[in-house]
């Protein structure tokens, strides 16, 4: 384990964190304290680089990871919300850099990060009513026979 994997742990402790090999560290967290367990990694061990945000369908529930990079150690923080209230808090106030991130799942899988500044459509055209194309659930729109 390096030095920074102890203090991240050191840090994190009394949150479910799991070390499942090295150099990759995760934490799961109830969506009421997504906003507490990022401004930790934030102000507590400096983290500035967001890498991304990945999202899924898990069936009866929405799963939104986070996943941060601090000195080669990647953190996930995973959550969850349910399918039928698909909202999150934003973290674009405590990294900007989640801008588009945010935005790409409000898009695809219908997910709504409360506090948002720009939630305007990303990946699919601005009049889209299709649905959200990577639930489990959706079906292509049908095409008008003409």
């Amino acid at each position: 384990m390096t030095t920074t994997e102890e203090l991240i742990l050191q840090v994190l402790q009394g949150l479910p964190v799991q070390v499942k090999r090295d150099r990759r560290i995760f934490i799961s967290v109830p969506r009421n304290d997504l906003i507490k367990t990022v401004n930790i990694l934030s102000n507590e061990l400096n983290v500035q680089h967001l890498s991304t945000i990945t999202a899924r369908d898990a069936g009866s529930e929405l799963e939104i990871l986070y996943h941060f990079l601090l000195n080669g150690v990647v953190v996930t923080i995973r959550t969850t919300c349910p399918k039928d209230d698909p909202t999150i808090d934003t973290i674009v106030n405590i990294f900007p850099g989640a801008v588009l991130y945010e935005r790409e799942l409000n898009d695809i899988l219908g997910i709504v990060p409360k506090g948002h500044p720009d939630l305007r459509r990303l990946v699919l055209p601005d009049d889209w009513v299709g649905g959200n194309p990577l639930r489990k659930d959706w079906k292509p729109p049908q095409e008008s026979e003409e």
